[in-house]
C-alpha cells in the first residue's frame, strides 16, 4: 500500500514540473546548403553512369548496368522533391552506354563530350558515377539447437561508389567524393522454403542499395530542408502566456510587441526571457543578424548555457544562409 502512495506521489510530481517548465518547443524548416559550390543558376542535371562493366569482365552487363541506372536515377529524383531550387524536371539521365574514354582523356576531362551529351537539352550540371564496385556476402544457417529446426538466412551488400560533379559552363569539377555504404536483409522461419520465400531476391537488394546511394548523394550535393527544434518562454507573467497564443497562429509581430516591452526591465530573470524570445522572432521572421544581437543581450543579462547553445546556433546558421546566397539565390 505504502509503495503504490510513492507511485503516485511521483506521478503528481512529474506532472506538476513538467506542467512549470517556462520554455516550450517548436518545430521549424530550415535551408541547409549543398557541401559543394552548387551554383544557383543552371538549366538542366544530367546522371551519366560509366560503370557499363558491373563484373569486371570487359563486357558491357547489359541488365545489370540498365536496372542501376534506373534506380539511381529514381534516388536522386525522390530526394530532389526535398531539396530547395532543384525541380525534378531539370533533371535528366544519359540513356545507352557512355564511353568512360571519351569524358577522361589523358587523366584531363573532355568538355566537348559533355557538350555533345548537353546538346539541345542545354544541361550545364553533370553528375557522373565515375565507378562502381559491389560485393556480396550471403548464407543460411541451420539452428539445430531450436526445437522445431530454425532457418536463418542473411545477406550483407556492399557498395563503393566514386561520384564527380562538374559545372559545364564554369568548366570545373565541382566535386570529387568517395561513398561506401552496406546494406543488410535477413529473414527466419522454421521452414527452410519459406525462408528463402521471406528473403529478398538479390535483384531487389540490387535496387535498393542503388536507389539509397543516389539518394544519399544527393543530399551532399543539392541545398535541402531539414527540420529543427527552437524553444522559446512561455511563462514569465501573463502578458507571456498572452504572446504565446500569438506564436501558436504564427503571429510573430504580436507576439513580439509584447516581449519588446520587457527587455529592458528591472528583474532580470524577465527581461533575459524577453530578450532570449525576441531572438527567436527575429529569427522566424529572417533577421538572423538581428537575432544574434538579442540572443547576446540576453545572454549578458544572464548567462545561461542554453543562451549561449543558441548564439552558437544562429551564428552557425548565418554562415549557412551566406553560402546559400550562391546556391538558390
Amino acid at each position: 500500500m505504502k509503495y503504490r502512495w510513492l507511485i503516485l506521489i511521483s506521478a503528481i510530481l512529474i506532472i506538476f514540473f513538467q506542467s512549470c517548465q517556462p520554455l516550450t518547443s517548436i518545430q521549424i524548416e530550415t535551408i541547409v546548403p549543398a557541401d559543394i559550390e552548387f551554383p544557383g543558376n543552371f538549366n538542366k542535371i544530367v546522371f551519366i553512369n560509366l560503370a557499363t562493366d558491373i563484373n569486371h569482365d570487359d563486357k558491357t552487363d547489359t541488365l545489370l548496368y540498365k536496372m542501376i541506372t534506373e534506380e539511381m536515377s529514381l534516388g536522386f529524383m525522390d530526394a530532389i522533391q526535398f531539396t530547395a531550387n532543384v525541380d525534378s524536371t531539370n533533371f535528366l539521365y544519359l540513356k545507352g552506354y557512355p564511353d568512360k574514354d571519351k569524358l577522361y582523356k589523358s587523366d584531363t576531362v573532355s568538355w566537348q563530350y559533355l557538350e555533345k551529351i548537353s546538346g539541345n537539352n542545354n544541361a550545364d550540371i553533370f553528375i557522373v558515377l565515375d565507378s562502381l564496385n559491389l560485393s556480396m556476402v550471403s548464407d543460411v544457417i541451420t539452428e539445430y539447437y531450436y526445437v522445431p529446426t530454425e532457418y536463418y538466412k542473411y545477406r550483407e551488400l556492399a557498395v563503393n561508389i566514386y561520384w564527380s560533379v562538374f559545372d559545364l559552363v564554369e568548366k570545373k569539377r565541382l566535386d570529387q567524393y568517395h561513398y561506401n555504404d552496406t546494406l543488410f536483409w535477413d529473414a527466419r522461419s522454421y521452414s527452410k522454403t519459406e525462408v528463402e520465400r521471406k528473403m529478398s531476391s538479390v535483384e531487389r537488394s540490387i535496387r535498393e542499395t542503388s536507389y539509397f546511394a543516389a539518394a544519399d548523394y544527393a543530399n551532399r550535393i543539392f541545398p535541402g530542408w531539414q527540420s529543427e527544434t527552437r524553444y522559446y518562454f512561455h511563462l514569465g507573467n501573463k502578458d507571456f502566456e498572452t504572446a504565446t497564443q500569438f506564436v501558436k497562429n504564427n503571429n510573430w509581430e504580436e507576439a513580439s510587441k509584447i516581449w519588446k516591452k520587457y527587455t529592458n526591465g528591472v528583474d532580470k530573470e524577465i527581461t533575459s526571457r524577453a530578450c532570449y524570445n525576441m531572438a527567436v522572432a527575429s529569427e522566424m521572421t529572417g533577421e538572423i543578424g538581428l537575432a544574434i544581437a538579442w540572443a547576446e543581450k540576453s545572454n549578458n543579462i544572464k548567462n545561461k548555457s542554453r543562451t549561449r547553445y543558441y548564439i552558437s546556433l544562429l551564428k552557425s546558421r548565418q554562415k549557412d544562409l551566406e553560402k546559400l546566397q550562391k546556391q538558390i539565390y
